[in-house]
Formats: structure tokens, C-alpha cells, sequence
């Protein structure tokens, strides 16, 4: 009954395009007490998945969907969607953007879902680019438009929209997209905060790795090479 209700809030929050909240919802549906007839495990990977992209934050992402226990199971039960998920979190947009195109068919034969497919993929498309150029202070466009398999001119025009609320600007003479001064403190510590996680989250591999190794848990070859013998 649980995953019943939690899906049907769900149904509503995306209804009314409200993704973010759907996608919160939809990730933390248990995965190992399912008890619902009308909607499968693989439903939800794909309609949380598709809502995250479209309204999570990088920060958001990686919090919510990937260190998330429950939903690492969703994930590992259907390779073909991890693997796009991790595409755009480890920043290989065009990888993802790519992987999601070959779906966006099958995801309209999905009768609830194929009103929102368009409107979804264009806004993770939107939200790709933002999380591209967002850790920079300067972002060249010509690179830009090579990720993410357009022209320039038509990267352009998508830029004019994305960034006409942000304190970007886009130098057209240049072909570069500069944040504003204001804005350049905070992305300076943006950054910083970004590689020290980046940071941590390796040194704990490494402490668990030397810990192994000290507990003598390293399991070694039981069968070596024997030497050939000639007749």
C-alpha cells in the first residue's frame, strides 16, 4: 500500500510538471517491499530518472539518486539507465544526451509519461548546459557547441534563454560566456567546495583500501604458472 500512495502522489506532482518534487518522491519508493500491480520497478527508475535530470542540481543528483541506497538498486536492475544517469553525472553530457535519444521513443509508448517526454528532454538538455558551464568563469562556446553536437549559432540562441535571469553574458564577439564579477566569488568557492568532496570521497577509498590490505583480506592467485617441460 505504501508504494501504491507514494505513486499516486507521484502521478500528481509530475501531472502538474512539478518534477522536482516527483523525482524526490519516486527515488525513495522501496525497492524491496513492492506491492503495487500498476506500476513496475522500471517505471519508476525512468520517471525519477527523467525528472532529476530535468530539475536536480549537481549537487541535488549526486545526493539524492546516486548515494541513495534505495535507488542504487532501481539502477542496478537496468544497466541500460545507470549507465546514461552516470554519463551525466560524471559530466559526459553528449554521451547522455545521446543514450537519451535512443529512448525518447520508447519512453512515448509509456501512455503516462509520453505527455512529458518533449518537455523533459528539453529540459534536461537545458539543464546540461547550465552544468557545464556553470563551474567556469569563462566557458568557451566554440567547445560548447562541440559537446553538445550543435552549431554555434544555434547554441547561441539556446544560451540567450537560458542565461537572460543569470549572471552570465555572452560574448558573442568572442564566442565566450563570461560570469558577471559579481557572481565570480561564489562560483570560485562553488569550485573549491566541489573538488574537496571530490577529494574526500577518494581518500575514504583509500583508507578502506589500506585497511584491507592491513586486515590481510587481499586474496591472492592460488594458481601460478607452472614452468612448460619439453619431451
Amino acid at each position: 500500500a505504501v508504494v501504491s500512495t507514494q505513486s499516486a502522489i507521484t502521478a500528481g506532482e509530475m501531472s502538474h510538471n512539478n518534477y522536482k518534487n516527483a523525482a524526490r518522491i519516486f527515488s525513495n519508493i522501496p525497492c524491496d517491499t513492492w506491492d503495487n500491480e500498476t506500476i513496475s520497478p522500471l517505471c519508476v527508475l525512468v520517471y525519477a530518472s527523467l525528472c532529476a535530470l530535468a530539475s536536480f542540481n549537481r549537487k541535488d543528483f549526486q545526493k539524492l539518486l546516486i548515494e541513495n541506497n534505495n535507488f542504487k538498486q532501481y539502477m542496478d536492475a537496468q544497466p541500460t539507465i545507470r549507465n546514461f544517469m552516470f554519463a551525466f553525472y560524471n559530466r559526459e553530457y553528449s554521451a547522455g544526451l545521446r543514450a537519451l535519444e535512443l529512448l525518447r521513443s520508447e519512453f512515448k509508448l509509456d501512455l503516462f509519461l509520453s505527455p512529458h517526454v518533449d518537455n523533459l528532454f528539453e529540459k534536461i538538455r537545458s539543464e546540461s548546459i547550465k552544468q557545464y558551464y556553470s563551474p567556469y568563469l569563462t566557458c568557451d562556446m566554440n567547445k560548447m557547441a562541440e559537446a553538445f553536437n550543435t552549431t554555434i549559432e544555434d547554441l547561441e540562441l539556446e544560451l540567450m534563454k537560458l542565461v537572460a535571469d543569470q549572471p552570465v553574458r555572452i560574448d558573442s564577439h568572442n564566442k565566450v560566456l563570461r560570469a558577471s564579477e559579481d557572481d565570480e566569488g561564489s562560483r570560485i568557492f562553488e569550485n573549491v567546495l566541489d573538488l574537496s568532496l571530490t577529494y574526500k570521497q577518494k581518500t575514504q577509498a583509500l583508507l578502506v583500501k589500506s585497511a584491507i590490505l592491513k586486515a590481510g583480506l587481499v586474496i591472492k592467485a592460488a594458481v601460478e604458472e607452472k614452468p612448460s617441460t619439453s619431451t
